[in-house]
């Protein structure tokens, strides 16, 4: 219990300051030496994603997971520029994994599992201006906090299970804990916001809008969880790989994210409020 306790840590300090470099200074490296940090972070996470997903439907790797990796790429330097082709980018890659998978359904629907994050990502990145890297980080931010704080608090206080079919040991107090941990960071978010200058437009409203979203989120987020539960145990699988030491898999990292980036990104657009500003 112990040495994997140490091992998420230790890879947690690896991966958070690796994703916030990334956001943060992305477009800074591209401006001076043209490399895209983040779009080679999204076709990796991409490409991850679909090699996981064809290993745990098939346990190995399948030209249907291959198509889908492709497609997951393809998204992740489009999006861009292309947003609404990279959404017909990822109907062709489900058609293509349906094809290649001899009708698997359910396999083949995984490439928006997969890629609608990705386009998601991408979109908030780079259709937001200049508040884009401060509403990615918050973002991220209240998804960790969620995890975080379901964990602690599922833990310490235990209580009823909150799904007990789907994730036996996720309790409504760890729930409960994950959404008072996420409006906490948003708070705090708020407050940096409002020391080095990135908030305009009045501070209270834009506090409560971030603190009450980021409750709303970490429900969100949640939800995103038991859906990789639910689809791990129907499957027969504990983790989606073990390609992050202590933390399983990248699902098992990003289910949560796959969940809230989507529903950020698709709130965002319909109230044509990209900023962090009210």
């Amino acid at each position: 219990m112990k040495s994997n306790l140490l091992l998420r840590v230790l890879s947690s300090v690896v991966m958070v300051p690796l994703i916030w470099y990334v956001i943060w200074y992305g477009k800074s490296v591209y401006e001076d030496y043209s490399i895209d940090l983040f779009k080679i972070f999204l076709a990796l996470l991409g490409a991850g994603l679909a090699w996981e997903w064809d290993n745990m439907f098939h346990k190995k790797q399948t030209v249907a997971g291959l198509w889908m990796t492709i497609c997951a790429v393809f998204v992740a330097f489009l999006a861009e520029d292309n947003p609404a082709f990279s959404f017909w980018i990822i109907l062709l890659g489900t058609t293509l994994a349906y094809w290649k998978s001899s009708a698997n359904l359910a396999f083949s629907l995984g490439a928006f599992y997969v890629c609608l994050p990705v386009l998601a990502l991408s979109w908030l990145y780079f259709s937001n201006g200049d508040s884009a890297k401060e509403m990615l980080l918050w973002l991220f931010f209240v998804v960790w906090a969620t995890d975080v704080g379901g964990f602690i608090v599922g833990k310490t206080v235990g209580g009823p299970k909150l799904c007990p079919k789907v994730s036996p040991k996720k309790t409504w107090s760890g729930c409960l804990g994950g959404i008072v941990f996420a409006m906490l960071v948003a708070w705090i978010f708020a407050m940096y916001l409002k020391t080095y200058g990135y908030m305009d437009g009045s501070f209270q409203l834009t506090k409560k809008v971030l603190i009450l979203s980021a409750g709303g989120l970490a429900i969100v987020s949640q939800i995103g969880d038991l859906f990789e539960s639910y689809i791990k145990r129907k499957l027969d699988l504990k983790d989606s790989s073990n390609l992050i030491p202590g933390h399983g898999g990248l699902f098992d990292r990003m289910d949560g994210l796959i969940f809230a980036a989507t529903v950020t990104a698709l709130v965002v657009y319909l109230t044509g409020n990209g900023g962090m500003s009210s």
